[in-house]
């Protein structure tokens, strides 16, 4: 039976902070990792890992534009452990620093 990615979503949402690995995920759901890799890539077209990270850039989006805590913070509570990774992640994602990508939203707010 394939993997229900729609439950592997809710559940990557739901726990997005305290994941560090994609392996982290299956045991959870009762599920193989490799099972859980292959069936997601198939059914997403794109890897967990890269689901996470996708995730954690909007969780960030969502912060930068509804509150005004620091980048720092921010970082943590979407689960990075270190500000300057998230940092580089979402510049790559984005093209737009933290700061700048909070300028651009939240101006005339």
């Amino acid at each position: 039976m394939p993997t229900d990615t729609a439950k592997v979503k809710r559940y990557i949402e739901a726990h997005l902070k305290h994941i560090r690995t994609p392996q982290e995920i299956a045991q959870p759901l009762g599920l193989s990792y490799e099972t859980l890799r292959k069936d997601f890539k198939r059914a997403e077209g794109i890897t967990l890992g890269r689901f996470i990270m996708q995730a954690r850039v909007q969780r960030i989006k969502q912060h930068l534009v509804a509150t005004n805590l620091p980048c720092s913070e921010i970082s943590y509570r979407v689960g990075f452990v270190r500000e300057d990774v998230a940092a580089r992640v979402f510049k790559r994602e984005t093209s737009l620093s933290m700061q700048a990508y909070r300028k651009r939203y939240t101006e005339g707010s």
